[in-house]
């Protein structure tokens, strides 16, 4: 087990390594939707501080790691035609070559490799090797995966990715997810040719603070002081509420391929989601009651592996358990719900796309995503959505 991450006394004896201890690369693989986006947001944002204290996190700028990722799984990630991708991984392997210090090279796009691509990865180093998976609660984990799909243009309803999640042999979807999440077969993956102690888990804790906790538990690993980096972050990934969600899942269906992959990006993704329907009231999907017992026995098995494999844990085991479901468990959203969140986003809209206008800065797109909010408004009658824009006017003016 790693040193209780509220012990500072303990930092000393791991940051200060033997001068002939092994230079070391830290692997951090995921799994998504487990705080890595705040971990490499710190990581990027303390480099120089970092790289003063031996410990290179590489690149000229803070996409390379993921860049590297996708070369290294070419087929997987052909389509996303990313610019700079070839090559990038052989530039990654060559920078950390060049360092005589220890190194970290994290992207949860990692997670999903095959025994083969993990052998490429682990092989190019002439270093120690340590694999670094982090890894939280399973309930939470599978409404976070539907939320970031759907912010990647997916279309799949979150009933339909339950489903999918739990009968993965008869769907695609269902496959492609337990790809990032088998949290046992990434493990073994990455570990195959590992002793069990280099192979690193960090559980996601609960609650408030948890960015800070988690943030002390992965530099425990690194052989950090975690006091060394300033945690406040702003928001690096947004969440949604499941209202929200499911409008963005029906304008990903009306815009179809209206537009491409760069302008979702930064119209959809980074300006629609994020600047307004994150914004949103309504609650986070959540599973329902009914899959609860599924996900705690699939944790359970989780922790079990974990045990039995010996593998080095920082955190709590337990905080990869499920809470029992209490009385926030899902439910369908409505039709009229979806509505109520359509019309705010238009009304946020009609606030933002004039000012931007006016400054020649209008993103590309906007009109493409404006056609898909028509279509989804078209589901209603007439009438009501005419209503529900006066109702919501009225407050806005009387607020």
């Amino acid at each position: 087990m790693c040193w209780d991450t509220r012990d500072y006394d303990a930092v000393a004896m791991i940051s200060s390594t033997p001068p002939t201890a092994p230079r070391r690369v830290y692997l951090h693989l995921g799994l998504p939707k487990t705080g890595t986006t705040s971990l490499q947001a710190l990581l990027w944002r303390h480099r120089d501080g970092l790289a003063a204290r031996g410990l290179l996190y590489p690149g000229e700028d803070d996409g390379l790691h993921h860049r590297a990722a996708m070369d290294v799984h070419a087929q997987r990630y052909g389509q996303w035609h990313e610019p700079g991708v070839a090559g990038s991984w052989s530039h990654l392997v060559e920078t950390i070559e060049a360092w005589p210090g220890d190194a970290v090279f994290s992207s949860e796009l990692l997670a999903a490799a095959s025994p083969e691509e993990a052998r490429r990865v682990t092989s190019a180093f002439d270093a120690e090797i340590h694999v670094v998976c982090t890894a939280r609660d399973f309930a939470r984990q599978v409404p976070s995966v539907w939320q970031e799909n759907v912010k990647t243009r997916h279309t799949t309803g979150f009933a339909e990715l339950l489903e999918a999640v739990r009968a993965p042999e008869l769907d695609h979807t269902g496959r492609v997810f337990w790809d990032y999440q088998d949290l046992p077969r990434v493990l073994r993956t990455w570990g195959e040719s590992l002793p069990p102690e280099r192979v690193h888990v960090v559980t996601v804790p609960r609650g408030r603070g948890s960015t800070r906790l988690l943030w002390e538990r992965f530099a425990c690993v690194l052989g950090l002081d975690p006091a060394a980096v300033t945690v406040e972050l702003g928001r690096h990934n947004h969440s949604l509420g499941h209202v929200e969600t499911e409008l963005l899942r029906r304008v990903n269906l009306a815009l179809g391929d209206d537009v491409d992959w760069p302008h979702y990006a930064a119209v959809v993704k980074d300006d629609l989601a994020a600047g307004i329907l994150a914004h949103g009231r309504s609650a986070r999907p959540t599973l329902p009651a009914e899959a609860h017992d599924w996900a705690a026995h699939t944790a359970r098995r989780f922790v079990d592996d974990i045990t039995t494999a010996g593998y080095t844990v920082a955190g709590d085991l337990d905080d990869l358990l499920p809470e029992p479901p209490g009385d926030q468990a899902a439910s369908e959203v409505t039709d009229a719900q979806v509505l109520d969140a359509a019309v705010d986003t238009l009304a946020r809209l009609a606030k933002r796309v004039p000012d931007q206008h006016e400054t020649n800065d209008a993103p590309a797109g906007w009109g493409a995503v404006a056609r898909a909010a028509r279509s989804v408004l078209a589901t209603s009658p007439p009438g009501e959505v005419v209503d529900r824009i006066r109702r919501r006017l009225s407050r806005r003016r009387s607020g």
